[in-house]
């Protein structure tokens, strides 16, 4: 089994993580209009995170495929 620092979609998780819990945190604390670009902002940050990850997921196993041959 893959360790956590080994897992492939590690970056993916933490940015939707972090997603999630600023999410909560400004909702339980303070739900302002200007907290919610921040909100978007961090909802960007983990898609981004996502796809790129996502990209290099399949870039390793192209490149682990290619090794094999």
């Amino acid at each position: 089994m893959l360790s956590n620092k080994e897992h492939p979609w590690r970056w993916a998780i933490g940015g939707w993580g972090a997603f999630i819990v600023g999410a909560i945190l400004f909702l339980i604390f303070d739900f302002t209009i200007l907290n919610i670009y921040w909100v978007l902002g961090l909802l960007t940050a983990a898609i981004i995170l996502t796809i790129g990850n996502a990209v290099y997921v399949i870039y390793i196993k192209r490149k682990s495929k290619e090794d094999k041959k």
